[in-house]
């Protein structure tokens, strides 16, 4: 069977995720090509993207490392055109040739592009799970005016619609009831990060360089951070809730070392059903950009079945994990202010400005001190992420410079 070109825009081409989703479009380069790609600031990649891959458009969203680049390559490279800001990446996300966004900017500062391709009526495949934490509710309303897609590519999130479409079921995103009368219990797995068997009295001696050294996945630092609080379980938590809509008491995360399963479905008649693969995410990638059939081959290596345990997370000694779950619980706006708090608290931890410990203790007085409110548009999201970093940045200043 022959299938359409479909043309692709890859929204942070730089980072972990984009590098791993060219891989898979040069792979199925007879079905896929790339329209557009963007970074902020690593434009020594950017540079060879470009010249490996000549999308049609290169958005460099950071002022300075755009003019820095216009300057020593000018505006064109070959047949592509290198455009500045948040008006390039309208053009490579809302250009009516385009099929496809790979939403893989870290941080709420995605939530605009992500609108926009919403509004488009694309096929976003989100691996930021900060704006569905943030803005879940409102961005699935405006998905379900809309003719676009949302396809998680998140390995656990991924894995879970794998087994549910497995099953037989349909893929219906937030669905009310569908997914409550269906299934019984959503589970996603950890790898525990680099601190799982670390005393929690030498949690206060934890470096940057100790948090970003992921036992398993290679990852950009704020995410790697966000694993090694466990603050990352925590979000796909809350973004699991969002997608399936299921009762929170009924999602659980549990540590699996070996990072071989990455989700299991519970039905009411007893069984359980898991998603196995080696951790690589051009799997669930691939997987999403040809859903819902799979034509990318992994040719890696062979998959060890030898080793799988399971273990309860260790909540006392992650708070964040806690915190992020007391989020999803309390709804309305703390995945917002959760999120806000921890971005900022990341954010000072990697400038050596606070430590390993102050994140959970800063996340906490934030979400105790701020007001707990429902938003009915985007803009007043917007406004209040924005309140929240000044307030934890007042607080870290006050309290911990």
């Amino acid at each position: 069977m022959v299938y359409d070109m479909r043309m692709i825009t890859i929204l942070g081409s730089t980072g972990s995720i984009g590098q791993s989703s060219l891989k898979v479009i040069s792979q199925l380069s007879d079905e896929l090509t790339v329209f557009g790609i963007s970074c902020h600031k690593n434009t020594l990649l950017f540079y060879k993207q470009i010249k490996q891959y000549h999308p049609k458009f290169a958005v460099i969203t950071d002022r300075i490392s755009y003019n820095n680049f216009v300057k020593e390559y000018g505006q064109k490279i070959n047949d592509t055109e290198i455009i500045y800001g948040d008006d390039g990446l309208s053009v490579i996300i809302s250009d009516s040739n385009v099929n496809s966004v790979i939403a893989a900017i870290v941080g709420f500062e995605c939530i605009n592009p992500v609108i926009e391709a919403i509004k488009s009526h694309k096929i976003i495949l989100i691996a930021n799970k900060e704006i569905l934490v943030s803005a879940g509710n409102a961005i699935i309303s405006l998905l379900k005016k809309t003719r676009a897609q949302l396809i998680p590519i998140d390995s656990e999130h991924n894995a879970l619609l794998q087994i549910i479409l497995s099953s037989g079921l349909d893929y219906k995103i937030n669905d009310q009831d569908y997914y409550q009368q269906n299934i019984k219990k959503l589970t996603i797995t950890a790898s525990g990060g680099p601190f799982i068997d670390l005393d929690v009295k030498d949690f206060k001696n934890i470096t940057v360089h100790d948090a970003v050294k992921h036992p398993t996945w290679n990852m950009g630092t704020k995410i790697s951070i966000d694993s090694a609080t466990m603050m990352n379980k925590g979000l796909e938590i809350i973004e699991a809730k969002i997608l399936f809509n299921i009762d929170l008491s009924n999602i659980q995360a549990i540590i699996h070392r070996e990072s071989k399963i990455h989700a299991l479905v519970e039905f009411f008649d007893g069984s359980i059903i898991s998603h196995m693969s080696n951790p690589n995410m051009m799997i669930p990638i691939s997987y999403a950009l040809t859903f819902p059939r799979r034509t990318f081959l992994d040719n890696i290596q062979d998959y060890d079945y030898t080793s799988f345990s399971f273990e309860e997370v260790p909540i006392d000694k992650f708070p964040c994990y806690k915190l992020a779950r007391y989020a999803a619980e309390t709804a309305k706006n703390s995945g917002l202010i959760l999120n806000a708090a921890n971005e900022i608290s990341v954010e000072y931890f990697l400038e050596n400005k606070i430590s390993f410990l102050d994140i959970p203790n800063i996340i906490e007085y934030i979400l105790e001190t701020s007001e707990f409110v429902n938003h009915n548009d985007f803009q007043s999201l917007i406004d209040n992420d924005n309140e929240i970093r000044i307030s934890t940045k007042n607080y870290i200043k006050h309290k911990y410079l």
